[in-house]
Formats: structure tokens, C-alpha cells, sequence
């Protein structure tokens, strides 16, 4: 097992946590690229919402606030833990700031996030304008697998 991901397993499923990553309870993960904060979606979010079949990014040089909104996913849920057709998520942006990239390797084909949501699946870049503030309210890795197993255990039980 990789030493740098944390795991979970339930029923058929393994749930994974990237180390080194800081995480926001909507579900999205950053982890900082020098001058920039790199954003992508938890392992949690990929299992617990099914396929993908939209994927809504924010445009490159937009500005974005910690909490608000960059993109939706639309997906075909999982039967495990969704019932409904379709599922609209919003994607939440984890810091505050400029977009300065996004990830167009995405537009055709989402596969990577599903296949390598902590690496090829990142969505989007973020140039932070208030960081050393934001990073404060995310939680490590290791605080957020707790709270990852109490979703996954209330996602269950539906």
C-alpha cells in the first residue's frame, strides 16, 4: 500500500485520502504547486456520486471566493448510495482567488478524475489572494479520514 494514501474500505468499496493534501468538507481537495493551489475533488465525492457525464469548470482569469462556487458535475449516481437519475454537484472552491488554469485535458474526457482524482484528475488553479488565512479553516489528511468515515457510514446506512 501506497504510504502516501490513507484508505477505507467499505463493503466493495476502497476509499482513498491523498497525504499532504489539506481538504474542505464540500468534498474538494488543494495541495499548493509553488505560487499556485492546485484543486481537484475527494475520492469520496468520485465513489459516492457515480459517473460522471458533465463536468462545468470555471473560466481561466475569473476570480473566486473560499466556499463559492466553480463548476458543477453532473453524474449518474452509484445505486449504493444514490436513487435518483441524476445528480447535480457544485463544485466548491477550497481558497480565494484568481483561476489561472484549468485542467482542458478534462473537456473530452473525464476518465483521469475517476481513474487519478489526486494527480491527472486535478480540475483547476487558483493564484490565492487571502491563503495563509484560508488554509486555516481545511483540514490535513489526517483530520479529514475521520470525518470521510462518518460520511461514508451515514452514506451506508441510507
Amino acid at each position: 500500500m501506497n504510504q502516501d494514501i490513507m484508505e477505507a474500505t467499505h463493503g466493495d468499496f476502497v476509499f482513498k485520502v491523498k497525504k499532504g493534501y489539506l481538504y474542505h468538507s464540500a468534498e474538494c481537495w488543494v495541495r499548493e504547486d509553488g505560487e499556485l493551489l492546485t484543486v481537484g475533488i475527494t475520492d469520496f465525492l468520485l465513489k459516492t456520486s457515480g459517473s460522471i457525464l458533465e463536468l462545468e469548470l470555471p473560466v481561466s482569469g475569473a476570480e473566486i471566493a473560499q466556499d463559492g462556487d466553480a463548476g458543477t458535475m453532473e453524474t449518474k449516481p452509484n445505486r449504493t448510495f444514490k436513487t435518483s437519475p441524476k445528480l447535480v454537484i457544485t463544485i466548491i472552491s477550497p481558497a480565494s482567488g484568481i483561476i489561472k488554469e484549468v485542467n482542458s485535458d478534462l473537456e473530452e474526457h473525464t476518465a483521469p478524475i475517476s481513474v487519478d482524482p489526486f494527480g491527472a484528475g486535478w480540475l483547476f488553479k487558483i493564484e490565492p489572494s487571502n491563503w495563509e488565512a484560508e488554509r486555516t479553516r481545511l483540514m490535513t489528511a489526517e483530520e479529514y479520514f475521520p470525518v470521510m468515515e462518518e460520511k461514508i457510514m451515514r452514506e451506508m446506512k441510507k
